[in-house]
């Protein structure tokens, strides 16, 4: 690694250990994934859990003509009236994940921040390249909209959030539900979020040695998901390309210092506050992608504490 990158040595020695992924072999991708995720178990790493959360597997309606798409409620045991919710989008650079890949994030949505959360297992490029991926997201959150009283959630407290890729697709169904006239969204959270597939950032031309994720795996995964042909993309494959972020909901954003995909969600975040966007932004010193449930450190608990918190602050009838 860069020799003047200073890195959080928690963080950095798990990170060192992460498998290098080839993303532009989307099938050899998830076996690597896989066998990682096979040796973490076999290593002890149990799957967290909590007793005061009930986790509910169930399908629901894709959009017209498409798939039903797996959903995982994840509902707190002592829940008696309406309040909020929390639908996750996973990350894994549109070609990888599942809902196993964001559970500790649902988990913790549901554990610490009171909300009834709702994990979202959409269809992954290339074989179901966009807009199939964005579409079962917002088709997931008109589903828990229109459900809400069934969910125990408040449908004025309706947030959706997640990483990666996932961040993107947070962006993107924020502004088709501010386009389509709804479902209202309250809050949006990005973590590490994908924003432009132009990927000429700083941080993205400085990315090529980076751990977790770099300059080279972005480029792959925009091919996947929207091909090479980048004459007209939508803002709802890559939201850095919407021209009018007015309208849109309240944002808590989160950044990594040593991440390619820094820049461009800083940016973002500041484009959101010129349109009146209320914003609140966190770029962490010393961190990789994916740092925040990577390895149990500082800095790492001090990140999802404050994500929680910003949550539990949003919601607030």
């Amino acid at each position: 690694m860069n020799a003047n990158r200073i890195y959080d040595p928690t963080v950095e020695k798990l990170a060192s250990l992460f498998p290098r992924f080839d993303i532009s072999d989307a099938a050899g991708a998830r076996a690597i994934l896989n066998k990682y995720m096979e040796a973490m178990a076999a290593e002890g790493v149990e799957r967290p859990t909590d007793d005061r959360i009930e986790e509910i597997e169930r399908t629901i309606p894709g959009p017209n003509g498409a798939p039903d798409v797996p959903i995982r409620i994840y509902m707190p045991k002592d829940r008696t009236e309406a309040g909020p919710g929390f639908v996750n989008f996973h990350g894994g650079g549109f070609i990888l994940g599942d809902l196993e890949t964001e559970h500790p994030r649902c988990l913790i949505m549901a554990a610490e921040g009171g909300a009834v959360s709702v994990g979202v297992d959409y269809r992954l490029a290339p074989e179901n390249p966009f807009p199939a991926g964005v579409e079962d997201c917002y088709a997931a959150l008109q589903w828990v909209a229109g459900h809400a009283e069934e969910l125990k959630i408040d449908p004025t407290r309706i947030a959706i959030g997640g990483g990666s890729a996932g961040g993107n697709l947070t962006a993107a169904v924020a502004l088709m539900a501010r386009d389509r006239g709804g479902p209202d969204v309250a809050f949006q959270m990005l973590i590490y979020p994908v924003i432009d597939d132009r990927c000429e950032t700083p941080s993205m031309k400085n990315g090529a040695d980076l751990y977790i994720w770099n300059e080279q795996n972005s480029l792959d995964m925009w091919d996947h998901y929207i091909g090479e042909d980048r004459s007209n993309v939508s803002p709802y494959a890559a939201p850095a390309r919407a021209e009018d972020l007015s309208g849109l909901p309240p944002a808590y954003i989160m950044t990594c210092e040593h991440d390619p995909l820094r820049d461009e969600a800083i940016i973002y975040a500041m484009r959101l506050m010129a349109a009146g966007v209320q914003v609140e932004l966190h770029n962490y010193p010393g961190t990789v992608h994916g740092f925040d449930f990577l390895t149990p450190s500082e800095i790492s608990t001090r990140a999802i504490h404050e994500g929680v918190e910003a949550f539990k602050r949003a919601m607030v009838s």
